[in-house]
């Protein structure tokens, strides 16, 4: 997944976050229906869409063409690439060989992949919740020669150079590739007969991938090469396949039910801060409830998937349309979202009202200044490599790549951006000026900016 496009700082997260506790719902099929009205039509790729409660089948359609030029639509049927999905099916292989006794959480990454540098160092469990501080945005082998980010362990940045290893570690257990293995252990037993490792361009029955041009009608594009991505983001599926896993999952069918929690728990730093994964899961609360997923972003295609353990419901959702730039549709996530909001009406908790504390003003005065970001190149890229804040009154303001952003604290030393997934968090100076200020992007990845000016 390409999780720096839903974590550019200050991005509002538009359509999650509805002011108020909506009724429920009398024809949520309906509701669901007119949120795909932007892909109505036949000229427009689209989606489909899986929505189970109480282990059944609630809802399964599809919406817009799987090839609009030979006005193919989408179905339930149709094949979609997973991308970063691909790495729930990834830790439950690695889960499943855990609970065989084949290798353990705390083993570390010589036992089976020791030609990788400081794999001495590195945790089974730390490449599963991301925090063995394994480079990403960067080829393996290049991940190898630049060193850990950071002490196993101590911080979380989410990396698919992990999952990569971690692919590694499954077919040094298991003997196979571990692709094969998925398909022994999952795919065949569940009946997944669409599902598997993208390695073919000629794959019947995919939907095209297409991109928003300038004018915001979709445009096919060439289909990416998805065999770099393998066990990090390169698995396929369709959605009455994911229903199937989707069903599975809580009956104990794939792993024990303490093992499934454990994948779903967020981890905890050595400092007491949690983070915003668990074992292939993505870990966070929507408007009140406790919510488990992923999502997925690979060039042409994304896709998200949601589980709300509690209330028994799940959300699939694949789209056959990338996320940059922004098209007519909303991205999966988005959907995803929405689509929980309709189903769950009537249960969910106001939108958190915006954080008030205030701040001292000699803290403010004390965080204004110029900062400059210690990240990799795509980041810098997307955050610009300076941030400036500036006190207004009572406040202080973010100034990223031109714009002015207003932040809301909620601590002394803790702030954010309504609707942005970025918190800042200022480091006391001795006294004077704030030397640092670490900015977590959605509790997944984390980078620190230092202050850059006399």
């Amino acid at each position: 997944m390409r999780l720096l496009s839903l974590v550019v700082l200050m991005t509002a997260v538009a359509g999650l976050c509805p002011a108020a506790v909506p009724a429920a719902i009398s024809d949520p099929a309906q509701s669901v229906d007119e949120l795909f009205k932007p892909v109505a039509g036949g000229k427009s790729p689209g989606a489909s869409v899986a929505i189970l409660r109480d282990g059944q089948i609630a809802f399964m359609k599809a919406y817009g063409m799987a090839d609009v030029e030979k006005g193919v639509p989408n179905s339930p049927a149709t094949i979609f690439r997973l991308a970063s999905v691909t790495k729930t099916f990834t830790a439950i292989a690695v889960l499943q060989l855990v609970e065989s006794g084949k290798l353990k959480l705390d083993d570390k990454l010589s036992k089976y992949v020791p030609d990788f540098p400081n794999s001495e160092k590195i945790q089974i469990s730390q490449l599963l919740g991301h925090t063995a501080g394994v480079p990403d945005f960067v080829s393996l082998e290049e991940a190898g020669r630049k060193g850990l980010e950071f002490a196993p362990g101590t911080r979380i940045n989410y990396s698919n150079n992990g999952y990569h290893l971690l692919g590694k570690v499954i077919e040094k257990v298991s003997g196979q590739p571990w692709d094969a293995y998925l398909q022994q252990h999952v795919f065949t037993p569940l009946g997944m007969l669409h599902t598997g490792y993208d390695r073919t361009p000629s794959l019947a029955g995919r939907a095209t991938p297409y991109a928003a041009g300038a004018d915001g009608a979709y445009a096919a594009i060439p289909l990416p090469d998805a065999r770099e991505a393998d066990s990090a983001g390169g698995m396929y599926s369709t959605v009455e396949d994911m229903a199937r896993w989707a069903q599975a999952l809580p009956l104990g069918n794939l792993l024990r039910p303490e093992t499934l929690e454990l994948a779903s728990t967020p981890g905890t730093l050595p400092d007491g801060r949690r983070t915003a994964y668990g074992y292939g899961w993505m870990t966070s609360t929507f408007r009140g409830l406790r919510e488990v997923g992923h999502g997925g972003d690979i060039t042409g295609y994304n896709t998200f998937v949601a589980r709300y353990p509690d209330e028994k419901l799940t959300v699939i959702v694949l789209e056959n349309v990338g996320m940059r730039p922004a098209g007519p549709l909303p991205d999966a996530g988005n959907l995803a979202h929405r689509i929980a909001e309709i189903w769950l009406a009537g249960r969910l908790q106001n939108a958190e009202a915006r954080p008030n504390f205030a701040v001292s003003p000699s803290a403010l005065d004390s965080y204004a200044g110029h900062f400059k970001l210690d990240a990799p190149d795509p980041v810098i890229q997307a955050m610009g490599r300076f941030l400036t804040f500036v006190r207004d009154g009572d406040r202080l303001v973010a100034e990223v790549n031109g714009q002015k952003v207003p932040l809301d604290a909620s601590s002394e030393t803790v702030f954010q951006a309504l609707g942005s997934p970025a918190v800042l968090t200022f480091i006391a100076g001795n006294g004077g000026k704030s030397p640092e200020v670490v900015v977590t992007l959605m509790g997944l990845r984390e980078f620190h900016a230092f202050r850059a000016e006399p």
